[in-house]
């Protein structure tokens, strides 16, 4: 008879194993948008030309991304860490392995109406309302499944890592219902202002509670040390909560809203230092005297790294949101460095660390290669780098030379064959990312297949 526990680890891997499907195609489709930057005509081929035109598969990388890898992966990561947190079994595990069923689905419907160009043409929010649906029907069994399993717990303290998943876990389908209902119902500045109070805090609340909140968990069981403070890390989730819903209007600074509601948005983006202080604060005062652990340990490693380019986001954030560097950056390559560094530099690391840590738990064996993990990290990281760095420069030249190009006399297609060779830069940078992805879906494969059983090693050690 197949225990909750088994049935729970069946519905984590097969969720998990999904989430990185998901990785390989939002990163096939993301390597395939940065050749067009290139070469435009790559893939213009016979009737296919129509399908993988540049605006119609860059949503698919997004999503894919997005709802396709992180959330999926997160799911899987609060079904594995929130029975640990409360020593409660996962409630309901059939209907987290249901929920894994539906969620592949939702992904590839939402991905062939996008291809076939039935989208509301919102970013982030470009699904159509039944596809809406079918999403928000899936989170609510998620909601409901974490919340049963917490309130069944064992363990009185409620450890920080709940209050990020339980807040994040509220604020999210909040979030995904003004972002996503109102797009047939208002247009204009209205449309604009709802669509990126949900594109902004969709990755504040959801993607970045949910991940300080797996780093919570990770940091004092990788580097066996105490977390450094209880009370630091809960001023870090009630700033959080108070400032990060207000960010959305720096996203059309100096744009046609009003003066007042461009600077409403730029308060709180500069007072989210208080809750990345705080993180980082508590991160670097738990790692004292361990870090001599982050030079062999990969998991360790893509966690510390993951938090480093946590803090270069979130100094990158406040920064561009004020006026004057928003109007040279604003519509430029630079937003999409930007965006890059917490969907796929912090956060993905984080989650690359639990699936690492985790893997011997949920799957029962141990991870096929170690040089295979250190592969992925590398060329993950130095592939970020170039690709960061090549974005974040274009962005610089773009929004200088359009704002100098009238008096120069300086043309758009000019600034377009200049930025060139750093498009052929990120090309580099995002082949090497992708093959980091790949290195990493094989290693898991391998890991299933071949690593060796944890009962076996243990009689091995012993």
């Amino acid at each position: 008879m197949v225990t909750n526990e088994q049935l729970s680890y069946r519905a984590i891997r097969y969720i998990y194993y999904s989430a990185i499907v998901w990785l390989l195609v939002g990163m096939t489709v993301g390597l395939i948008l940065s050749i067009k930057y290139v070469w435009p005509d790559f893939l213009v081929i016979g009737p296919l030309q129509k399908y993988l035109q540049y605006g119609r598969i860059r949503p698919v990388h997004t999503n894919s991304v997005i709802l396709g890898w992180l959330t999926m992966a997160y799911v899987a990561g609060l079904f594995y860490v929130i029975p640990k947190l409360t020593r409660a079994p996962l409630a309901h595990p059939r209907l987290a392995l249901i929920v894994g069923y539906l969620w592949n689905i939702f992904n590839g419907l939402g991905g062939l109406t996008l291809i076939g160009g039935y989208t509301t043409a919102i970013e982030y929010a470009e699904y159509l309302w039944p596809i809406d649906l079918v999403f928000f029907g899936l989170f609510a069994c998620v909601m409901f499944i974490c919340f049963r399993t917490i309130s069944n717990r064992r363990e009185k303290q409620l450890y920080v890592s709940l209050w990020y998943f339980m807040g994040s876990l509220i604020w999210f389908p909040l979030l995904f219902i003004i972002g996503n209902i109102p797009n047939g119902m208002i247009g204009g500045i209205p449309q604009a202002l709802a669509a990126w109070f949900y594109g902004h805090n969709v990755i504040g609340l959801w993607i970045t509670t949910v991940g300080v909140g797996f780093t919570y968990y990770l940091l004092p069981k990788l580097s066996k040390n105490p977390l450094y403070s209880h009370k630091l890390s809960l001023i870090g989730f009630w700033t959080i909560a108070t400032f990060y819903v207000w960010n959305g209007p720096h996203h059309l600074q100096n744009g046609p809203v009003p003066s007042w509601l461009m600077k409403a948005g730029v308060i709180p983006s500069v007072l989210l230092i208080i809750p990345v202080w705080s993180v980082l604060a508590n991160v670097f005062g738990t790692m004292k005297g361990k870090w001599q652990l982050v030079s062999h340990d990969v998991s360790l490693k893509f966690l510390i790294t993951g938090m480093i380019f946590y803090l270069i986001t979130c100094v990158q954030g406040p920064f561009q949101s004020l006026m004057g560097p928003s109007s040279v950056l604003k519509f430029t390559n630079w937003v999409v460095g930007h965006a890059h560094m917490p969907l796929f530099g912090a956060f993905s690391s984080v989650v690359f660390a639990l699936i690492y840590h985790g893997f011997k738990d949920f799957a029962g064996r141990e991870i096929y290669s170690k040089k295979l993990m250190d592969m992925h990290y590398w060329f993950s990281v130095i592939g970020f780098l170039v690709f960061a760095f090549s974005t974040w420069t274009q962005g610089v030249l773009q929004g200088f030379a359009w704002a100098e190009g009238k008096q120069y006399g300086i043309q758009f297609v000019e600034v377009m064959q200049a930025l060139r060779p750093f498009s052929i830069f990120r090309s580099a940078g995002g082949f090497l990312m992708f093959a980091g992805q790949v290195v990493f879906a094989y290693n898991i494969y391998r890991s299933a297949k071949d690593g060796i059983p944890v009962e076996k090693k243990d009689q091995q050690t012993a």
